[in-house]
């Protein structure tokens, strides 16, 4: 779906080849890119947790609401499925030494606390709702720890006022899956959900504005914003190509063969794995000065940071993409978010957190 669900993906799959076993719990469907086979299938599994398609209410970052009765079935459904899950987790033959949530569920954050086994969570998004930031308030309160890290120094701060995070580790990627590109197609590329917070509408605009084809790559989240915004423009404009869902395998080339990835966010992104995939392809980025942007993108290095919504300075900067660098896009990506430094702060957290527990 998107990039915390390819980031727990591969965090599974990190754990598993360095010898843990890993239960990976996810939705009815679910599966990994590539059958598991040989000493890792006997060290990954997945429990599939009975969600229809539908069922649950996905993240409205737009406050465009659904009807009060679906949105108050969805809310119960929620808090079962959680419950559910952490009833089993706290009951399996082969007892767990920690769980770790990636979920942005009220239930995910308000029954952790309970579990008998210790949980902890990864927050992938910023401070958006008010319950959810009562509840790991209570937690840190109660606890003395808030028992979660984030992604981003940026996204830790929408938390402050309320609660300290144990730790920010940076989303990690495996960039030697990622061939390198040489940018010399002369297209720009868009990745991200079809929603009013990604800004692909923006993206068009900055295209347009420099005189350059785009393609846009993304499933469509927001479907009465995709057919007002983009369908239109789509329709009229023979230098715009909206592909749809791709694989990652699929969408690595095409960011590869972009001059650049125009990373038009209305949000400040709380880390944007969308970024450190575009430079590890060797693709510079051009982006808003806000959210996480500067923690992944070096100013004139490995992009381009521009005032939010300076659309004319986008347009502008799209000119001066061939002074970057792209070996140095790719170098940078390995030295700093590599997956295999993402799973090893993941793992250091996991034995701080369990010794933490053994001396309560």
């Amino acid at each position: 779906m998107g990039g915390a669900q390819a980031l727990l993906h591969d965090l599974a799959l990190g754990l598993a080849g360095r010898g843990h076993r890993v239960t990976l719990f996810a939705a009815s469907g679910s599966r990994f890119e590539e059958a598991i086979e040989g000493k890792l299938a006997k060290q990954l599994s997945v429990v599939e947790v009975p969600v229809e398609p539908g069922e649950l209410s996905p993240a409205d970052f737009q406050s465009r609401a659904a009807g009060e009765a679906g949105l108050e079935q969805a809310f119960f459904r929620q808090g079962e499925l959680f419950l559910q899950t952490f009833l089993d987790i706290n009951k399996a033959d082969h007892p767990f030494d920690i769980a770790h949530a990636h979920a942005f569920d009220w239930p995910a954050f308000a029954l952790s606390p309970l579990s008998a086994v210790p949980a902890v969570h990864t927050v992938h998004l910023p401070s958006l709702d008010r319950h959810i930031n009562a509840i790991l308030r209570a937690t840190y309160e109660k606890t003395g720890s808030s028992r979660a890290v984030t992604v981003s120094k940026a996204c830790a701060e929408t938390y402050a006022a309320g609660f300290h995070f144990d730790r920010v580790i940076y989303n990690g990627i495996d960039a030697a899956s990622i061939p390198a590109g040489t940018g010399d197609e002369g297209f720009l590329v868009f990745a991200g959900r079809m929603s009013p917070e990604k800004g692909p509408d923006l993206a068009i605009e900055i295209a347009r504005r420099a005189g350059k084809k785009l393609v846009m790559a993304g499933g469509i989240y927001d479907r009465g914003f995709f057919e007002e915004k983009i369908a239109p423009a789509l329709k009229e404009d023979t230098d715009l190509i909206y592909r749809g869902v791709l694989g990652r395998d699929e969408l690595y080339r095409l960011m590869g063969r972009a001059e650049g990835l125009l990373f038009s966010s209305r949000w400040a992104e709380p880390f944007g794995l969308v970024l450190v995939e575009s430079l590890a392809a060797g693709t510079p980025v051009i982006a808003w000065r806000r959210g996480a942007v500067p923690e992944i993108v070096t100013d004139r290095k490995t992009g381009f940071l521009l005032p939010f919504m300076d659309l004319d300075g986008a347009a502008h900067a799209v000119r001066r993409l061939g002074e970057i660098d792209r070996t140095e896009c790719r170098r940078q990506v390995k030295a700093r978010f590599s997956l295999d430094r993402m799973v090893d702060e993941y793992v250091g957290y996991y034995y701080d957190v369990i010794a933490r527990c053994q001396a309560l």
